[in-house]
């Protein structure tokens, strides 16, 4: 029966797929389908598809050393006061950002210059004000700083409960289950699509969404023999507890982006990029569900080559808790970056992320009844809710709605590989 289709299903429930469904559901019958957080994560049990989103610490900034991604950033950012107030659920917390760096890295200078284009209400700090206006921070002597105040963090967690919520408020179908298969089939010359769960649930639709990120190619999801042109990169990062009083010292410090040579004292053996440089992030401490404060600081991609094809390796990463030897680098990295705070344990965490060969999300269709969302390539997170928009237009409407050029979001594929 007619009323038994829906105009559209997403396929995936992060932060991008949780988007589009809040706005697609504005314009016709939506559902939603994808796994909740799992309670634990254990690399013996059955389930092999997780999420970014687990987390209470992501980077919120509109400086980036790509305009595309600034002005992405920009737009999802202006709405973060209005999602919290309309869902009741907050996850902003500006505390400003800091990227920080030598003077002659390409990382600086760009990002230099594109705040400057975009007019971006930043600030360059000096060597001198950057080790006065942060004290607890231990940064060389030849490095600056680029202040951004209107920028901070999100509870990835909670942005994605909120979009939920909200895509619910509007009458969207949430279904938490997983995929396994995505078809095309014909009924009286009318191409519908179905979407099956691993529990052999069918949601019949005319279109479907996949924002299914690094998952993608592991689930019959795509046409045969077609698979996505991405890479699949491991970080890893170091959860470091600290008491209270540290916590209460440096709650409303930045954001941390360095990409430089760094201070003669830090921890030399440490991941960087092919030129030499430290690149890492640092959140200022943050509660997190066990009610302990964590700074949590790990590598930049630009650190590692290592990438992942297939979902036993992704699987086992996410269950691992990272790299442990990187993981206790990293602790030892941040006694030499942060003064005066004293870890009171500390352990590791991963995550994957999908990386494109443009920089930039797909945001395109497969085929007129098959649209992608994928490849955030570890900047999509502040970015989800217009990444989001942009594709629940471009399904629910046909059309591309947006300053920026739908060429720059264009899917590229690879011969689909054998697991």
């Amino acid at each position: 029966m007619e009323d038994d289709v829906y105009d559209l299903c997403i396929v995936g429930a992060g932060m991008i797929g949780s988007a589009v469904a809040k706005y697609a559901s504005e314009w016709g019958r939506v559902c939603l389908v994808g796994p909740e957080e799992p309670k634990e994560r254990d690399v013996n049990c059955k389930r092999d598809i997780f999420g970014c989103h687990y987390d209470e610490g992501r980077i919120a900034r509109c400086l980036a050393h790509d305009p595309i991604w600034t002005q992405l950033a920009r737009i999802s950012m202006s709405r973060y006061r209005q999602i919290e107030s309309d869902s009741g659920i907050d996850f902003y917390d500006e505390v400003g950002s800091l990227v920080a760096g030598g003077t002659d890295t390409k990382y600086m200078i760009d990002n230099e210059r594109v705040s400057e284009e975009q007019q971006l209400e930043s600030e360059i700090l000096s060597n001198e004000t950057l080790k006065t206006k942060f004290p607890l921070l231990n940064f060389s002597d030849v490095d600056h700083g680029l202040y951004e105040v209107k920028a901070g963090h999100i509870s990835a967690r909670n942005l994605v409960s909120a979009q939920i919520k909200l895509a619910k408020s509007k009458g969207c179908t949430y279904i938490n289950e997983i995929v396994e298969k995505v078809t095309q089939m014909e009924e009286d010359a009318n191409n519908k699509m179905i979407v099956i769960t691993e529990l052999g649930k069918q949601v019949v639709c005319r279109k479907v969404l996949l924002a299914t990120g690094a998952f993608t190619a592991f689930r019959n999801l795509l046409p045969v023999d077609l698979e996505l042109e991405v890479g699949l990169c491991p970080l890893t990062t170091a959860m470091i507890e600290v008491t209270t009083d540290d916590f209460t010292n440096m709650r409303k410090y930045p954001a941390v982006i360095y990409f430089g040579k760094g201070a003669d004292n830090w921890k030399k053996d440490y991941p960087r990029s092919k030129e030499g440089d430290y690149s890492w992030y640092m959140l200022p401490p943050i509660k997190y569900p066990d009610e302990k404060y964590y700074i949590k600081l790990g590598h930049l991609q630009h650190a590692t080559t290592k990438r992942f094809t297939n979902s036993g390796e992704v699987k086992e990463w996410y269950c691992s808790g990272g790299d442990k030897k990187l993981v206790n680098d990293t602790v030892d990295l941040f006694k030499t970056v942060v003064r005066g705070v004293k870890p009171i344990s500390c352990h590791g965490d991963s995550c994957v992320i999908t990386t494109t060969p443009t920089k930039r999300p797909y945001l395109d269709t497969i085929h007129p009844q098959l649209g992608v969302a994928v490849g955030g390539n570890a900047y999509a997170a502040k970015s989800s809710d217009e990444i989001g928009r942009i594709a629940a237009v471009m399904m629910m409407k046909n059309k591309w709605d947006s300053s920026l050029e739908k060429t720059d979001f264009r899917f590229k594929m690879k011969e689909k590989r054998s697991n």
